[in-house]
């Protein structure tokens, strides 16, 4: 429990995160992922392009951290009195399931770029998740959504989040969920998007921080209108780890849905993209209660070859129990 007190500090703390390489939910968003203009040759991909770059030098190897292993997913909309009532349908009650299904790490949303709403959300319930995971064993990572409208305000937030506290136990890192296209315009979402990432790098510099990003492949690919000349070089040295969403339930093209080769074009793109062939990444997969213990299996099996740190699923309440033990025990070590 003692390790679980405070963020974990990168460069020296217990659960260090240090990297070879240069350091990715909301559901209804990325449902409506626009798949126009696409190609079904998935030729066009066989063959990413070599990475310019090198690795940032002077770290250590990558260890252990709150990324790594098995993680399910929470928003805000499953666990919060704000977004879904007076009885949210998961409760921290919930804890000792997912532990018992081989779940390290629980990526949870304790608040909202909603003017509504300035701080975090249902508080006590976000303090029992964590005193219940870190009983058992388990890591939580926080994540949140920018709209990119008020920097200042997602700032605060998540620097609310870094300081939140319950019986001396803080959040083990924090994902940021780089999404949002609505509302603002290109050039100034990717200005505000570089801007509160490098000041949240300021802030917050010893905590282990996350880029959960679009997939490439429908970025680069499927639709290269959707978030065209998205700001990788500039966000390299400002995340420690890559959480691509790389649902391969979204797709409908020809050849797209397989989620062993999906997977691993997402996690080659994210690479190639930041121009480092060994970024850590842990890659999300799923998502609906459609998809099998053998979809997730090939999603391991990309993951490992490509040497993800980690792998989840999105979210705990469609993810069937049957398919777990095809994600149990997930453990590489990265480049």
């Amino acid at each position: 429990m003692g390790a679980h007190a405070r963020m974990p500090n990168r460069r020296t703390g217990a659960l260090l995160l240090a990297l070879l390489g240069a350091v990715a939910l909301a559901v209804a968003l990325l449902v409506g992922e626009p798949s126009g203009g696409a190609s079904d040759d998935r030729s066009e991909l066989a063959d990413v392009a070599d990475p310019t770059q090198g690795p940032r030098p002077g770290l250590p190897e990558v260890t252990t951290s709150p990324y790594a292993g098995v993680g399910t997913w929470l928003s805000r909309y499953r666990i919060t009195r704000e977004f879904s009532g007076a009885a949210p349908p998961v409760t921290p009650a919930d804890v000792d399931a997912m532990a018992d299904a081989g779940i390290d790490t629980i990526y949870l949303q304790p608040a909202a770029d909603d003017p509504r709403y300035p701080g975090l959300l249902s508080t006590d319930v976000l303090g029992e998740f964590l005193v219940r995971a870190h009983a058992r064993e388990m890591q939580v990572v926080a994540w949140y959504l920018p709209r990119f409208g008020d920097i200042a305000g997602d700032l605060r937030r998540l620097q609310e989040i870094a300081a939140f506290r319950a019986d001396d136990q803080g959040f083990d890192a924090i994902a940021v969920d780089i999404e949002f296209t609505e509302a603002v315009e290109l050039a100034p979402r990717n200005a505000a998007l570089i801007e509160l990432s490098r000041q949240l790098r300021t802030a917050l510099p010893d905590v282990e921080l996350g880029a959960i990003v679009l997939p490439p492949v429908v970025t680069d690919v499927l639709n290269t209108a959707y978030w065209p000349d998205f700001p990788w070089q500039e966000l390299r040295d400002l995340y420690d780890v890559w959480l691509p969403m790389a649902y391969w339930s979204n797709r409908s093209e020809e050849g797209f849905t397989d989620p062993h080769w999906y997977v691993s074009q997402n996690i080659e793109r994210v690479r190639a993209d930041l121009g480092d062939p060994c970024a850590v990444v842990s890659v999300i997969g799923g998502y609906d209660a459609e998809e099998t213990a053998d979809d997730y299996a090939a999603m391991v099996r990309a993951a490992t070859e490509q040497q993800a740190i980690g792998v989840s699923v999105w979210d705990w309440p469609t993810t069937p129990a049957s398919v777990w033990p095809a994600v149990q025990g997930y453990d590489v070590a990265g480049c």
